[in-house]
């Protein structure tokens, strides 16, 4: 019997767009900026040119991931341009690897950091706290299986709230703030030198964390409306859009604590909030952790879903899973 290998095209460019930003953007925004400027010495100069080579590898990548995405517009992302490219074996291989820890894995790393900022607003038991964590990944399930639509409409408004929320704090900062012109402030005065390239790399390392996830919207290129027009539009749109987000942030957080504030923490959005509005308000930004964790998970990590399941439902269609659920090929769901 001939199974279907169609899958309902549902996602407009402003799904895929805001579904590359609703996967990327995680907890890494909120925590990295102070890591970053750290490693590069305090100076703001050398910590932007990180942030900026870390967008230039992003948008790069996107747009070889959209091209790929147009050419090949099927469900499955990665494992489809692996067997295309290289041949059914290894695509094999990526996708049980990518069903059994590298998608998993991240879910479940995510899932864990949840309960832990939600730890912070109300204290959790170790029982209360593996239930939280748990929770979480059942909630990602529950609106994913509700259907592709329902899932992507949960994932804009999610994508908007985090968004609005990280422009808001930069705006805040901007007009608040005062740390450009502190005392401790200084742009591209650090002597160039092998031990500053070292350390510019490390640092660059968590920008290139904080960017991950934007190519888990080739997993939904199966879904998406005129795949040929609106795909590699969607991820070079989005993955614009972050590079304007993060450093816009980071321009924001460097307003409102100054270079050295933003190097001394670990946690500069909630710093921020706290220096411009009080210690009260900085409980806003673990809600706003939250939800962003949640949207990432659902968007990106639910990439379980979108890379396990869709990888399942082809692999169904193709012969190569050795469990096939039957109706998985158009109803991705059934698998998860």
């Amino acid at each position: 019997m001939t199974v279907p290998r169609e899958l309902a095209r549902v996602l407009t460019l402003r799904d895929l767009v805001l579904i590359v930003v609703g996967t990327t953007i995680g907890s890494g925004i909120f925590t990295v900026p102070g890591a970053v400027l750290r490693q590069s010495g305090g100076d703001l100069g050398v910590a932007l040119v990180v942030w900026v080579v870390g967008s230039v590898l992003a948008l790069l990548g996107a747009l070889t991931f959209g091209e790929l995405g147009a050419m090949l517009p099927d469900a499955g992302g990665s494992y489809v341009y692996v067997r295309e490219a290289f041949g059914s074996l290894p695509a094999f291989l990526l996708g049980w690897a990518l069903f059994l820890a590298i998608n998993t894995g991240s879910t479940a790393t995510l899932a864990v950091a949840f309960a832990n900022y939600l730890g912070e607003l109300v204290p959790l038991p170790p029982a209360a706290h593996d239930f939280a964590a748990v929770a979480m990944i059942a909630a990602v399930a529950a609106v994913n299986i509700r259907g592709v639509r329902h899932a992507a409409s949960v994932q804009n408004w999610s994508t908007g709230l985090k968004v609005a929320a990280i422009l808001a704090l930069a705006a805040a900062g901007f007009a608040l703030g005062d740390g450009f012109h502190g005392t401790g402030t200084r742009a591209f005065i650090t002597p160039l030198s092998l031990a500053l390239l070292s350390a510019a790399g490390v640092a660059l390392l968590g920008v290139l964390w904080a960017y991950e996830g934007w190519q888990n919207v080739t997993n939904s290129a199966g879904e998406a409306r005129d795949p040929q027009r609106t795909f590699a539009r969607g991820i070079g749109l989005g993955t614009a859009a972050l590079v304007a987000i993060y450093l816009t942030a980071n321009a924001g957080y460097v307003a409102a604590l100054g270079a050295a504030g933003v190097a001394a923490t670990d946690r500069v959005a909630a710093d921020v909030v706290r220096t411009l509005f009080g210690s009260d308000a900085a409980r806003v930004v673990t809600l706003v952790i939250l939800v962003s964790i949640f949207s990432a998970a659902k968007g990106s990590r639910s990439q379980v879903r979108a890379c396990t399941s869709r990888w399942r439902a082809m692999g169904c269609s193709s012969g190569r899973s050795p469990t096939c659920i039957p109706g998985s090929v158009r109803r991705p769901s059934r698998s998860l």
